[in-house]
């Protein structure tokens, strides 16, 4: 009498016949001829190899292989805008994994990147110029505030203590603001730090 193993492993297939996983099938308790009963979107067949970036799909009679990209995150070469993969298969001609910097880029397909012509280099400077301007007017208006300020506690100090301590603050301020005018013109390369309170 032959003997039969109470299950066999089988492939699990999604309604796609895509591989979602291993699983068992239980030996017929009806039938004595070697019968398993193979679950709903089951196979009897070899597992598929795991392949980095790529999904299984039994096609009938073999596993194929289609690239998974799901979940990544990829950049339109027209626009930049970042999109999100949500579908199997290669991906469009029409987008890149290379991140798109910023909108002084364009996609160069000979090159097979993003580039910056010598116009938008010139706007991408102009940019960042009027972006650390704006930052340092800001600074100085809080400065010029703070010195005000303690130029008022000294004129109006009711006690040596009082004023002692305005003028500490005052000098703080005013060597702040001076710093912040080296910057400005680049005579020093880093941002000056705000005086403590």
């Amino acid at each position: 009498m032959t003997t039969y193993t109470p299950t066999i492993p089988v492939c699990q297939l999604d309604e796609n016949n895509y591989f979602v996983g291993m699983t068992t099938a239980d030996l017929d308790p009806l039938e004595s001829n070697g019968r398993y009963l193979i679950p709903r979107l089951c196979i009897e067949a070899t597992e598929p190899e795991f392949k980095t970036g790529y999904i299984a799909q039994w096609t009938g009679e073999s596993w194929q292989y289609i690239e998974d990209h799901r979940g990544e995150t990829v950049y339109s070469k027209e626009t930049g805008q970042e999109i999100k993969i949500m579908e199997l298969g290669k991906l469009p001609e029409t987008v890149t994994t290379i991140p798109y910097p910023d909108s002084f880029h364009h996609w160069v397909e000979k090159e097979n990147k993003w580039v910056m012509s010598p116009e938008d280099e010139k706007r991408k400077q102009q940019q960042l110029d009027n972006e650390r301007q704006a930052k340092i007017n800001a600074l100085l208006s809080v400065a010029a505030d703070k010195i005000a300020a303690y130029q008022d506690m000294i004129d109006f100090a009711d006690t040596k203590e009082e004023s002692t301590e305005a003028e500490k603050g005052l000098l703080a301020w005013r060597k702040y603001r001076a710093a912040l005018l080296k910057y400005q013109k680049g005579l020093i390369s880093e941002l000056p730090c705000t005086p403590e309170e």
